[in-house]
Parts: C-alpha cells; structure tokens; sequence
C-alpha cells in the first residue's frame, strides 16, 4: 500500500532527513524526531487503522416525504490535488497532507519549501523512490515554481504559509473555482491570570515559544497576563530558559535557528522597532546574523503601535500585555488581529474560562498547553477568516481531500415524489395543503 511504501522510505532516508533539518533549522535530534518524524508515523498509523471506516458509505435517514428512497454519502477523490508546504516544519508539513491526499484516493503534486533546500531535497529523493510517479510528483523550486503551479487547474490546493502568500494561492484558485484548504497563522495569544501556577505557565509558554525558534505557526505569539501575576510568571519564564539553554543560549545544542537572514532581519527590525518606541527587554535580547541565533526574549511596555503587536511574529519575539479586569482580554484579542489560528487559556476558574471562550474566536484553543492540540488526529485543525480555511488533521484532512458525493436511490415502486406532478385538481390540490401543513 501507499502510505506503508512511504513509512518504509521515511525510516531509509532518516539520518539524511535528521542532517537536513540540522542544517536548515538547527534542529537537534531529539526536537526533529519529537515534532517531525513521531507525528508522520502516527498519522498514518492512525490513517491505516481508520481508512475503512471513513472510505465506507455514510448512510443518512430518508425523511416522510421522501418515503420510498434511501440516502447515503459516498466518498470519491477529487483527482490531482497540489500541496505546497511551509519551511518551518519541512518534513511534517508537507508529508501529513500527501498522507491524508492519498488516503482520499487522489494523485498528489507537491511542492516542498526551497527555505529548506537541504530537506526538500532530501524529500525529493524519499518520494521519488517511494511513491509511483503517476502519483506522487515533487517540484523543487521557488516562488516561481510555486505561481506557475498554482495557476494550473488543480482539483484541490492544499496550502500552509503566510496570510500574504495565501491571498495570492487563493485569487489563482478563484480563475478555475478550485477548492482551498488554508492553514496560515496570525496572532495567537496566551492568557494568564493569578490562579494559574507560574511554574506550569512557564515551562508550557516558554516551550511553545522556544520551540523551533518560536517558527511555529501555532506557538503563542504574545503574552495576555494578569498584571498581579506578571513578576511571578515572568521570572520563572526567563528562568526556565535559563535551566534549559543554560546562560550561553547560542552555543546550546537544544536551541534552534533562524532559517534565514531574511527572517533573521525581519525578527531584528520588529525587534529593534519596540525598544525604540519605548519596549523594555525583561529578557533576552541577544543576537547573531552571522549564526542566525536569535535568544528568546521577553518584552514588556508594549504598545499596539509596535509591529510586534501589529503583525504575527513568528520567531522567538515574546510581548507582554498586562491586565487587570478579565473583561479587557476579549479587547485585547480583537483590537490586536484577525482571528488567531490559536489561543491558549491558563486559569483554574472555570468561569473565567468559559467566559473567555465565549468572548473570543480562534482556530483551536489550548487550555493549560500549549500548540499540542495539533498532535490529536481526532481534533480538526484549521484557522478562521484571516487564519485560514477549511480544516485538516486525521479524518476531516480525509474529507478535505475527498468529494463528499450525495446519493439518493429509489428503492421502492412507489414514492412521494408523483405528488409533485402537475395537474393539481381539488382533491390533490387538497392533499398537497395538508402535507405542507402537517408533514
């Protein structure tokens, strides 16, 4: 079967891919195999074990008036399907969707990141040998590569990247009306207040953010704390760190990189924008192009002028926010971005969480963790409005894949149907008004 000949090519090609990801993202191997390789392997043990249940016919009940048929949904592939993937988890992010794509039964097009030009290589490679070509097709290339394919009339785009790049796939899409799964990013706030322990916020925040150099589009993006909780929670963040990166973070070997100076000048233009408009480093703060080593760091007195509070931050960049009414965090989140494609909720009064979640709007939320929601293929993934569209992750990245086809079959002699055939004398006229009144 496909997707074992792809499990079997993943394990042949791991100390390649392990390099790569080295190379790429500085990612060490304990954080490659953990966010990379462990979920690929799970999802498509989980796509194994679940495939028949999901491909079977989904029958749905006939109702009165439609007496003398049977319905069902059946799941057919939408054809050639484009999946183009983010550089910040090469490996994951472009596999998971080929997954779910080839369980749907279709032929994929793929279009792994040229940020990562070590690992999409190697990729290429594994795919190649792996899957049938009239299958599986990898392009290699840049944004070029990228326009061109997505103004071909593909069946499905799967795409994951920035809001900017997902509005240009999405006008493409529009000349040939083809169907968009968008999983982009945003903003994605984390709120404490003082009920929450300081050391369980910290060691959840502080990995969220530190993670891949806080390159991940769902880890949280800036701080929304209580303000009587804000000395303790801090300190033991930039404590925290300090016990896992030790005090010369640019030598440690658990820590990432930026993927490029590109990024890296972006993070260090946000970076130096806040403290010139009056920012303060709590923590951190310190950096190397050459390396492309940026150290998480914390910032506070910001304000919504600064473009770390106006644009998604995307590396290892953390703002605080102080509040003193819980009222103020709906506020906060609205006046900050579009909906985020996450949010995560640190308090132990549940009334104060309930009323957060219904006072905001977000892709997913995590309550007491941080970007694990992801890791549960039971859990549709997805972002809202500016953070994406559609969903994916297990059975609903199946459904995204695939075209949900009605089918509704006459299987008696006689139905209701007749009853809408013209002419319409007194009596049936009679029948049809007491229908429309009693059915």
């Amino acid at each position: 079967m496909l997707l074992r000949s792809l499990l079997h090519g993943l394990r042949r090609h791991e100390s390649d891919l392990l390099e790569a990801l080295q190379k790429d993202l500085g990612k060490s191997e304990p954080e490659a195999r953990l966010t990379e390789f462990f979920p690929i392997r799970k999802e498509i043990e989980f796509v194994l074990r679940k495939l028949s249940d999901w491909m079977r016919p989904d029958v749905r009940a006939t109702p009165l008036q439609l007496m003398g048929t049977s319905s069902r949904i059946i799941n057919q592939p939408k054809g050639v399907v484009l999946v183009i993937a983010p550089w910040n988890f090469p490996l994951l992010l472009t596999i998971k969707p080929v997954i779910a794509a080839l369980a749907a039964g279709n032929r994929v097009v793929v279009k792994p990141p040229e940020q990562a030009s070590a690992t999409s290589l190697v990729m290429a490679n594994w795919l190649r040998e792996s899957m049938p070509s009239d299958r599986v097709h990898v392009v290699l290339g840049g944004p070029e590569e990228a326009a061109h394919l997505t103004s071909l009339p593909f069946d499905h785009i799967f795409f994951t990247g920035g809001a900017s790049t997902g509005k240009k796939v999405m006008r493409s899409a529009a000349e040939h009306l083809t169907s968009l799964t968008l999983e982009l990013g945003g903003k994605s706030p984390a709120v404490v207040d003082a009920t929450a322990s300081p050391k369980h916020v910290a060691g959840r925040i502080g990995w969220g953010k530190a993670l891949n150099s806080g390159q991940v589009c769902i880890a949280p993006d800036y701080l929304l704390l209580e303000e009587k909780a804000a000395a303790r929670v801090l300190s033991e963040l930039a404590s925290t760190w300090g016990r896992w990166f030790g005090e010369d973070v640019d030598s440690s070997v658990e820590y990432g990189r930026v993927v490029n100076e590109t990024q890296f000048d972006r993070l260090l233009e946000a970076l130096e924008d806040a403290t010139s408009k009056g920012a303060v480093i709590y923590h951190g703060g310190r950096h190397n192009r050459e390396q492309l080593f940026m150290e998480p760091t914390i910032l506070t007195n910001v304000t919504l002028e600064m473009v770390v509070m106006r644009e998604e931050i995307f590396g290892p960049l953390l703002p605080v926010v102080t509040w003193v009414k819980p009222e103020e965090v709906a506020n906060w989140v609205a006046n900050v971005k579009d909906q985020p494609l996450a949010m995560y909720l640190f308090s132990r009064n549940r009334r104060r969480l309930d009323q957060w979640l219904t006072s905001t709007r977000s892709g997913s939320v995590g309550i007491g963790e941080t970007v694990v929601q992801i890791a549960n293929p039971e859990l549709p993934f997805g972002g809202i409005q500016a953070s994406g569209m559609g969903r994916s992750n297990g059975r609903a990245a199946f459904d995204a894949f695939s075209n949900r086809r009605s089918v509704m079959r006459k299987i008696l002699p006689w139905t209701a149907v007749p009853l809408s055939f013209p002419p319409f004398g007194p009596a049936k006229l009679a029948l049809v008004r007491w229908l429309s009144r009693r059915l």
